[in-house]
């Protein structure tokens, strides 16, 4: 098995950093809008005059979207290539997003985010199909978690830019601003996908038998549950800072952007680390679930007035787990299956966790807001987040079972 970044052999007309390198931007502009568009949240809150279950129904909005379409977007990536599938949707993304500048009303808000999420859904299909497919015969956990670290920088990068950036030029220029950067990040990364080779590809394709969807369901079942933490980790981090930590929503937004560059850090971490033991995602998964889970209890227990150091620290371990498992449940979804469908099982395992992302954050807004007590919010997090840890441990456990049987 080559190396990850060895020149030989790698299909596209540049090198594989160079490639990886515009995967990863495409991620992150991507990511910038999605993960943005919740981050807006905080602003849509006092715009609309909205209750925090009502603030969890924006990312209902724009998850079930992207849930919606994105296993049919990797059944297209399987069949026309991630090439052509990213060209295309790169001019649905962006005309989407100038829609949401002729919105005048929450109800209409939600229903254009729902369409704004289904064509968002081609970046993660064409994606993550295309640096899969490209680093075949080479360890992929670590590629993979640098691709997927888009998804924290992109969040980060909206934490940081966007409190400070709407006061001052409001919210239908920053729409603009989303539509154009899905433009050109989307056809920079297009340009350089190889061409799909639609023939041989065809003549790759097998059936999918009962062990595979079996051995599929692992890596499904736990993104589902883990996706809980990162969404309600993006939506209401800033909402907690600023009213129960009295902090100003610029800071806030600093703690919640630093705590998506530690998500960032555990995505590559955690990937390579899964390679050196030998592709064992599972048990690298669990340790993340772990993490979480512990730190979403500590936060519970947090007093009122808490030193804003103690805050970073907090919120940056809290990232490194809730944040930094993606790419490995992907990763794991991808190896599951025969390659002719691996589009279709990480598409598939996406969608999932878009289904999660859409469940959770309103289940966290609707409890705080009859509780009265963001604590009890948390507190359910961990619980979510240490059933995904304890069934990724199973998972392990009986994988390894599976390869001795």
């Amino acid at each position: 098995m080559q190396k990850p970044f060895d020149k030989d052999g790698f299909p596209a007309r540049i090198g594989p950093v160079s490639y990886l390198g515009l995967a990863f931007t495409s991620q992150t502009g991507m990511s910038f809008v999605q993960q943005g568009l919740v981050i807006l949240g905080t602003f849509l809150l006092a715009v609309y005059h909205l209750s925090l279950t009502e603030l969890g129904f924006v990312t209902t909005a724009l998850s079930l979207g992207v849930m919606c379409s994105m296993v049919f977007a990797g059944i297209a990536v399987d069949r026309l290539g991630p090439r052509v599938v990213l060209f295309y949707g790169t001019l649905l993304m962006a005309l989407f997003g100038l829609m949401l500048t002729q919105v005048h009303s929450f109800d209409i808000l939600l229903l254009t985010l729902f369409f704004v999420g289904v064509s968002l859904a081609i970046v993660p299909a064409a994606g993550t199909k295309a640096v899969f497919t490209a680093f075949s015969n080479r360890p992929r956990g670590l590629v993979m978690g640098i691709r997927q670290t888009g998804v924290p920088v992109g969040a980060a990068l909206a934490a940081w830019l966007l409190p400070q950036m709407v006061p001052h030029v409001g919210l239908n220029l920053t729409y603009v601003v989303f539509a154009l950067e899905l433009l050109v990040v989307g056809f920079a990364f297009s340009l350089f996908i190889p061409h799909f080779q639609r023939a041989a590809a065809k003549s790759l394709r097998v059936r999918l038998e009962k062990k595979h969807w079996r051995l599929l369901a692992r890596p499904v079942g736990v993104a589902f549950l883990m996706v809980s933490g990162q969404y309600i980790l993006l939506t209401y981090s800033i909402v907690d800072l600023h009213r129960q930590h009295h902090l100003s929503l610029a800071t806030a937004g600093i703690i919640l952007a630093v705590s998506q560059l530690g998500g960032g850090v555990g995505r590559i971490l955690l990937g390579q680390i899964s390679d050196r033991m030998g592709q064992a995602r599972a048990p690298v998964l669990a340790i993340a679930g772990t993490v979480a889970a512990a730190l979403a209890l500590v936060i519970g227990f947090l007093p009122v007035h808490v030193p804003v150091f103690l805050l970073f620290v907090l919120w940056t371990v809290f990232g490194f787990g809730a944040v930094g498992w993606n790419a490995l449940a992907l990763t794991w979804a991808g190896e599951t299956v025969p390659p002719s469908h691996s589009g279709m099982a990480m598409s598939l395992t996406g969608s999932v966790v878009f289904l999660g992302s859409s469940v959770f954050p309103p289940l966290f807004g609707w409890i705080v807001d009859t509780s009265h007590h963001f604590a009890f919010g948390w507190w359910m997090l961990s619980l979510v987040l240490g059933v995904a840890a304890s069934l990724s441990w199973f998972a392990a456990i009986q994988g390894k079972k599976d390869s001795l049987g």
